[in-house]
């Protein structure tokens, strides 16, 4: 089975796809990570995701999850696999065709009061309004919701519950939906 999660940042998509890879045996990507390592490779500096898209730029950034996708595509086939994508992948028009290829798309939603208070948690995005956080959030919220449905092949909504119990029940359900 191959699983491609995507959905808003800190819907727990890194934390749910690596605990989903180990349950089904099969190798785990995160493209986040996979972008980081790119660019330290390619640049010799070590930055974060936030930090290349700030520093550097949309286009460059977009640019960049290209690669990795590409990577994705042409790496050694493998039967199984699980990726967790990052958030803004999805929007990028370079990649968004190509994500099913990658494998079968399953949106990790969350309600959006608990997505903001993990953000909030973490310092805010620049792309977010400082001067009404909350409300620039929803209206991003609601244009990325729409894109992460129309890619899935299946939604899974999740609580707001520990790691362990979520991947529980996603698993599950992903298992009973995907493998029929």
């Amino acid at each position: 089975m191959k699983i491609v999660l995507t959905g808003m940042k800190h819907c727990g998509k890194s934390t749910i796809g690596k605990l989903l890879a180990r349950r089904w045996d099969c190798p785990f990507a995160d493209t986040d990570a996979m972008l980081e390592k790119l660019f330290e490779e390619n640049y010799g500096e070590k930055q974060s995701c936030r930090e290349i898209f700030r520093e550097h730029g949309e286009i460059f950034f977009r640019n960049m999850e290209a690669e990795v996708i590409g990577s994705l595509l042409t790496g050694r086939p493998t039967k199984s696999r699980v990726i967790a994508l990052g958030g803004g992948l999805p929007m990028n028009p370079s990649v968004k065709a190509l994500l099913p290829k990658l494998g079968d798309i399953v949106y990790l939603k969350v309600a959006p009061e608990t997505i903001f208070r993990r953000i909030e948690a973490n310092g805010l995005p620049p792309y977010l309004d400082a001067g009404r956080p909350f409300e620039s959030f929803m209206e991003f919220y609601r244009e990325r919701e729409k894109i992460y449905a129309s890619l899935a092949k299946l939604t899974v909504e999740l609580e707001d519950s520990p790691p362990e119990i979520t991947v529980e029940t996603a698993g599950a359900i992903i298992e009973s939906e995907l493998r029929k």
